[in-house]
């Protein structure tokens, strides 16, 4: 989620970014958002896809709508996180991008990657609350 929120600010989207963590309920209001974004052209992130087992056929549903539709604007992108399942539309995986987040092996190796994510703002500002 950090390297998306970054790269958004990188292409000046982070005010265009909606982002919802999928769970009991959060379906309807996810479908909601990435029907207002293709018109708008701004980016979706639904985060926890795992979560929400029973959405998952929907999830696929819209998904191949977005392949047909001459009217989904430019810019809109959708962005998915997911731990793996098996009931996650496999049609979904074949039709995206795909980047896969590995842990780092050890607290060392852990530490390193998250410091390496952060920015010199972020960094400053743990500083500053540290006084």
């Amino acid at each position: 989620t950090g390297m998306l929120l970054r790269f958004a600010k990188e292409m000046n989207m982070q005010d265009s970014l909606g982002q919802i963590s999928l769970g009991q309920g959060q379906g309807p209001r996810a479908q909601k958002m990435i029907e207002n974004a293709c018109r708008d052209g701004s980016w979706v992130l639904l985060q926890n896809c795992h979560l929400c087992k029973s959405w998952m056929p929907s999830l696929e549903k819209i998904c191949e709508g977005l392949e047909e539709s001459p009217y989904i604007n430019k810019a809109f992108r959708l962005y998915l996180t997911s731990m793996p399942a098996n009931y996650f539309p496999v049609a979904v995986l074949q039709n995206g991008s795909k980047l896969t987040n590995e842990p780092p092996q050890g607290l060392r190796a852990n530490v390193r990657r998250s410091m390496a994510t952060m920015t010199e703002d972020q960094l400053n500002c743990i500083e500053d609350e540290s006084k």
